[in-house]
């Protein structure tokens, strides 16, 4: 039987409810060989050598999938900043400068590595599609269900999506906003 090649743009995971190594560092957007550190920075615990893909939603995201609806809204792979700057007009470089200041307008992202030795902001940050498409489109964005793990605590009082600090929070928006200081999750 030939190998299934997984690319970012046909993602499906070959056994429903568990992500191979390699397509989690597809649904990441990093090299296979970035997984195994991700998953013990995030807590991930492989079955047979498959992360349950509910546990990867939960720990990285903080989202606990209510349906199958938000199962499919998840599994589109996360995208990186290039693909944040050609979806909103913001350049990549200008977003890594305001997410350094905390004046970035739109959602954080999740950090999926930790700040190098010399306080480099790492390029492992990552967005929910559908979340920023959402915003895109001027609509609001999906109201997950949020799980709180060691990775995705926050201040009791964070920031809508909307940038209202009274807004209700939705869960990415409060993973990603980072504490009141503007430093990331």
């Amino acid at each position: 039987m030939p190998k299934r090649k997984t690319t970012r743009e046909n993602f499906r995971p070959r056994d429903p409810g568990f992500l191979s190594p390699g397509e989690l560092g597809t649904w990441l957007g990093v090299s296979r060989n970035s997984v195994a550190d991700i998953a013990e920075r995030f807590g991930l615990h492989s079955i047979e050598g498959r992360f349950p893909e509910a546990e990867v939603f939960r720990k990285i995201l903080g989202i606990d999938p209510r349906d199958e609806q938000d199962r499919v809204r998840l599994r589109r792979p996360l995208e990186g900043a290039r693909w944040l700057s050609r979806r909103t007009g913001v350049p990549a470089s200008t977003v890594r400068a305001k997410i350094r200041k905390g004046t970035f307008g739109y959602p954080l992202g999740v950090q999926l590595s930790e700040t190098s030795d010399d306080g480099a902001e790492p390029r492992s940050r990552r967005w929910l599609p559908c979340v920023i498409d959402a915003i895109a489109e001027g609509k609001a964005p999906p109201d997950f269900e949020q799980v709180t793990t060691e990775m995705t605590q926050g201040p009791a009082e964070m920031r809508g999506i909307s940038g209202d600090p009274g807004a209700p929070n939705n869960v990415f928006a409060r993973i990603a906003r980072g504490n009141d200081q503007g430093a990331p999750q």
